[in-house]
C-alpha cells in the first residue's frame, strides 16, 4: 500500500473542517452529526474517522487552524520594525478575521457550546491562552519600542486580557449584529486602541 503523504493528510483535514464548518454555518453546531459532515465532505465515514473521532475535536482543530493563522499573522507584525502600533495590528488582525470562511457566526456557536461541553471548554481555554500570549508578546515589542521606559513585559501582560475581549467582542456584535456592525465597531476599537 502506498505511503500518504502529510500534504495529502493536511489536504484531507481541510476538506473535512470546511465541510464540518459549512455544517455548523447551516444547521447550528447541537444540530449537526458527524454523518452530516462525512456527506458534505464527500468521503466515507472510514475516512473522516481516520482524522477525526468526534465532531467537537473536528471543530476544534478547524478552530485551532483558523487562530493559528491570524496568530501567526500578528507575530509577523511583532517581528516588524517599527512594530505597528494596536489600532493598526489588532484592528488588522479583527479586519481578517472577518475574511475568513464561516467567522463569525461558527466562532460564536463554538464559544457558546464550550461553556456546556467539558471537552470543548477545555480546548476552548488552551487556545484562549495561547491567543493572550500572542497578545502578550505582541503587546510587549510594541510597548518596547514606542515607549522604552516604561516595564513592557507587566503593560502587556494588564492589557492583553482586555485586547483579546476587543476581539471576543467584535465576533459577537458581528454574528448578532445588522449590516454595517464590523465596519463600525472596527472604528470604535481602533478608537480604544490608539488611547494605549
Amino acid at each position: 500500500m502506498p505511503k500518504v503523504s502529510e500534504e495529502h493528510r493536511a489536504a484531507m483535514r481541510e476538506r473535512i473542517q470546511r465541510a464540518a464548518l459549512a455544517c455548523v454555518a447551516e444547521k447550528g453546531f447541537s444540530n449537526v452529526a458527524m454523518g452530516d459532515i462525512i456527506a458534505k465532505a464527500g468521503l466515507s465515514a472510514g475516512a473522516v474517522y481516520v482524522y477525526y473521532r468526534s465532531k467537537e475535536e473536528l471543530i476544534v482543530d478547524a478552530g485551532r487552524r483558523v487562530f493559528e493563522e491570524r496568530m501567526a499573522a500578528l507575530e509577523r507584525l511583532s517581528a516588524h520594525q517599527p512594530v505597528p502600533p494596536p489600532q493598526d495590528a489588532v484592528v488588522s488582525l479583527m479586519s481578517g478575521l472577518m475574511a475568513m470562511d464561516f467567522f463569525p457566526d461558527v466562532a460564536v456557536q463554538v464559544w457558546g457550546e464550550a461553556v456546556r461541553n467539558d471537552q470543548l471548554g477545555e480546548v476552548a481555554q488552551n487556545i484562549l491562552v495561547q491567543i493572550r500570549g500572542h497578545l502578550e508578546n505582541y503587546l510587549e515589542a510594541w510597548i518596547r519600542t514606542s515607549r522604552p521606559d516604561e516595564d513592557a513585559e507587566a503593560t502587556a501582560r494588564c492589557l492583553a486580557p482586555a485586547v483579546m475581549g476587543l476581539i471576543q467582542g467584535f465576533a459577537i456584535q458581528s454574528a448578532l449584529g445588522k449590516e454595517g456592525t464590523g465596519p463600525d465597531y472596527l472604528k470604535s476599537a481602533r478608537a480604544i486602541l490608539a488611547s494605549l
